[in-house]
C-alpha cells in the first residue's frame, strides 16, 4: 500500500474524529433524507446528551478535549513517520521518535478516555444533573490498544538498538 493512501487515509481519521467531536457536545443532528444522525459521547444516551444544559456541555467537553487533542498528537506524529519512510529513513533516531511519540499519545489517549468517563459523571453530578449513574468500564478494545501500544514501545526499543548496533558494526569496518 502506498505511504501516500495511508497519508490520505490517516488525515481523513483525523477530521472524523475532528467532526464526531463536535457533534458529540453539540444538539446539532445532520440529517440525511428522512434519517437522522445521533452523535454522542460514549456513556451518555443522546436524550441525556439533550438534556444538558450549554454550561453542562461545555464542560463534558472541556473534559474531553485533551484525549482528542492527545490522540491527534500520536496521530500527526505518525503522518510525520510516514514521511520519514517515504524518504527511506527507517531506522533514523528521528523516525524511531515519531514512532515512539505515537505509541505513547495513544496510550495516554486511551488511558485518558477509560478514566474520563467517571470523571465527567462526578462533574456533570456536580453541575446538577443527577441522573447520570457512575460507571467505570474498560473495554476490549482498550485492552488490545494499550496491548499494541506496549508492543510498539518495544519495537522501538529494538529499533533503537539495531541502529546503534549497525553504527557499532561501521566503525569497525
Amino acid at each position: 500500500m502506498k505511504i501516500t493512501l495511508i497519508r490520505v487515509l490517516l488525515w481523513l481519521c483525523v477530521a472524523v474524529q475532528a467532526a464526531f467531536f463536535v457533534l458529540a457536545w453539540t444538539t446539532y443532528a445532520p440529517s440525511i433524507g428522512s434519517m437522522t444522525i445521533d452523535m454522542t459521547a460514549i456513556g451518555m444516551p443522546f436524550g441525556a446528551k439533550l438534556a444538558l444544559t450549554p454550561a453542562q456541555r461545555m464542560i463534558g467537553a472541556a473534559l474531553a478535549l485533551p484525549i482528542t487533542l492527545v490522540l491527534f498528537y500520536g496521530l500527526w506524529r505518525l503522518d510525520r513517520l510516514l514521511l520519514n519512510f517515504r524518504r527511506q529513513d527507517l531506522f533514523t533516531a528521528q523516525s524511531i521518535g515519531h514512532l515512539r511519540a505515537f505509541a505513547g499519545a495513544t496510550l495516554l489517549s486511551t488511558l485518558l478516555s477509560i478514566v474520563e468517563l467517571p470523571v465527567r459523571t462526578l462533574a456533570l453530578r456536580m453541575t446538577g444533573n443527577g441522573e447520570q449513574h457512575f460507571a467505570i468500564g474498560v473495554n476490549s478494545e482498550q485492552l488490545m490498544l494499550i496491548l499494541v501500544c506496549g508492543m510498539f514501545y518495544l519495537i522501538t526499543r529494538l529499533m533503537q538498538e539495531g541502529r546503534r548496533l549497525r553504527e557499532e558494526n561501521e566503525g569497525f569496518v
